[in-house]
């Protein structure tokens, strides 16, 4: 990303917006010559935030990847954020998101925010019903 083209795209939306006017030094200012350096840095924040959103779903679209996909990486951060917290996901019932231990839920919960703010894709979507034939026909193959 060309921070500087995409900061000049940036400030040439807000003038056209009509809502604020940049001064000499870089800084935006209202019709009162008021700076507005925070509300502005909020605002470029913001516009970064969804560049890179954009920019994982072009990547996310690009990859195609399937619900089978997206559900099993999600697995793997539930795995990892227990990990982290020196745990072990409670594997009673195979599927986190199925399970009714308090900790595999809150971990799934945060697994799929992980996952569409990084991706834009919310696990939740997906087929689950698809997700859990795959893996039963893996574990009969496997026997």
């Amino acid at each position: 990303m060309d921070i500087e083209k995409e900061r000049e795209a940036f400030e040439q939306h807000l003038t056209d917006t009509g809502l604020v006017e940049f001064s000499d030094y870089g800084f935006a200012v209202d019709e009162c010559n008021e700076y507005l350096h925070e509300p502005t840095q909020v605002a470029w924040d913001s516009w970064l935030i969804g560049l890179n959103r954009a920019k994982a779903q072009a990547v996310s679209q690009e990859k195609g990847r399937s619900d089978f996909e997206i559900i099993a990486q999600t697995i793997e951060l539930v795995d990892l954020i227990a990990s982290s917290n020196r745990f072990q996901r409670d594997k009673s019932k195979p599927f986190p998101f199925e399970s009714n231990n308090p900790r595999n839920i809150e971990w799934w919960r945060l697994a799929c925010k992980i996952q569409e703010l990084l991706t834009d894709t919310d696990p939740d979507n997906c087929d689950f019903d698809e997700y859990k034939a795959i893996i039963e026909a893996q574990e009969q193959s496997h026997d």
